[in-house]
């Protein structure tokens, strides 16, 4: 690497620039505008260390230009990071439904029950949907938010699970119970995902499951097979870590 090769390394690397193609651009512009300075230098007699020298003082401070690259496009920036976290959201919450959606379908078949009868209730699920997507992403939003410290990885989490009891206990309070447990066992299912210890997190979704089926009893109707939480719930998860996966291959530079 030479010399101008790590200083547009360290502005890069400090720029927080949104999309690949536009760290390509400002790469090459840093990279030209250097070698142009040199060139200057060396047409006035100056030989190439010297020039590079000169350069590099003319250039400025790394740190300095990339705050303001960062600054600049920090509105792009963001407006990037909302509209990916939406189709992450967006996403989960399909695969969420059609897991738990199977597996109650296949339920209903084994049950020699109609399957249609899984409908019935579909309003009241979306709640168990969206908060099951919620868990996942909200502690996976501060994972990426604090890289380095779990307690402030977990906050946003635990800010949205409070805000998620109270508007429950509003607009559903007889059926707030199962859709607050499901966000709980989804955070706790990618809090485990976290230690790439095989079907530890499994543990993620049945704890809080159990510890609520124990303190607060049957969490939904007999006749809709309670059996069936604990597999839609550990599914989805594995389903959200796989997407959750596939959005860091694509994504993931732009929340570095």
């Amino acid at each position: 690497m030479t010399y101008f090769d790590h200083i547009v390394a360290r502005v890069m690397l400090q720029a927080r620039l949104p999309g690949n193609r536009r760290r390509r651009e400002v790469e090459r512009e840093l990279r030209a505008h250097l070698d142009d300075l040199a060139e200057e230098m060396r047409s006035q007699g100056y030989d190439d260390e010297a020039a590079a020298r000169i350069a590099r003082m003319r250039f400025g401070e790394p740190r300095e230009i990339a705050a303001a690259f960062a600054s600049v496009y920090g509105p792009e920036r963001w407006a990037r990071r909302i509209l990916q976290s939406t189709l992450l959201f967006a996403a989960s919450s399909i695969a969420v439904a059609l897991v738990v959606g199977t597996v109650q379908s296949l339920a209903a078949m084994c049950m020699a029950a109609p399957v249609l009868s899984i409908l019935r209730d579909i309003h009241q699920e979306s709640f168990g949907f969206g908060a099951i997507t919620a868990g996942y992403c909200s502690l996976y939003a501060g994972e990426r938010l604090f890289p380095g410290s779990l307690a402030r990885a977990a906050l946003p989490c635990v800010t949205l699970g409070l805000c998620l009891a109270a508007l429950f206990a509003w607009l559903v309070p007889q059926q707030a119970a199962l859709p607050l447990v499901a966000f709980a066992c989804a955070a706790s299912a990618r809090l485990l995902q976290r230690l790439e210890i095989p079907f530890l997190w499994f543990a993620g979704t049945a704890l809080p499951l159990l510890i609520a089926w124990v303190m607060i009893g049957r969490l939904i109707p007999c006749r809709e097979f309670p059996w069936l939480v604990w597999p839609g719930l550990t599914i989805s998860c594995k389903a959200l870590r796989e997407i959750v996966r596939l959005f860091e291959r694509v994504f993931g530079a732009d929340f570095a």
